[in-house]
C-alpha cells in the first residue's frame, strides 16, 4: 500500500514510495490472515504497468482480467492507489495513470 510522505505532502514519484513497506498494527491476538508480501507485489505490479503504458485506462473489471487480480481485491487497490495519488478514476469509473500536475 501507498501512502503520503512523513511531511502529509502528495507523493510525488514513485521512487519516493520504493523501498519503504507499509507497516500495520493489528490488535492483540488478531492474526493476520493476508499474504502481505504477495500484496505489495501485485500492488507494484499494478503501479508498474501502469507506469509502462502511459494511455492504459481501465474499468475494475477489465484490470481485473488484465492483471489477473480477484475483482474485489483489484478494486480496492485501484482506489488506494487513487487516494495515494498514483491513479484517477475517470467518471466512466474508469482508472488510468495520473499525469504530473494534475
Amino acid at each position: 500500500m501507498l501512502r503520503p510522505k512523513s511531511t502529509g505532502a502528495p507523493i510525488s514519484s514513485l521512487n519516493d514510495v520504493k523501498g519503504h513497506p507499509l507497516t500495520m498494527s493489528l490488535p492483540p491476538g488478531v492474526l493476520e490472515r493476508r499474504d502481505v508480501a504477495r500484496r505489495e507485489a501485485i500492488v507494484r505490479r499494478i503501479v508498474a504497468e501502469f507506469q509502462d503504458m502511459p494511455g492504459l485506462v481501465l474499468s475494475v473489471k477489465q484490470a481485473s482480467r488484465f492483471l489477473g487480480v480477484d475483482p474485489a481485491a483489484c478494486a480496492r487497490i485501484l482506489e488506494e492507489l487513487t487516494h495515494a495519488g498514483v491513479l484517477r478514476r475517470g467518471a466512466d469509473q474508469c482508472y488510468g495513470r495520473r499525469e504530473a500536475g494534475h
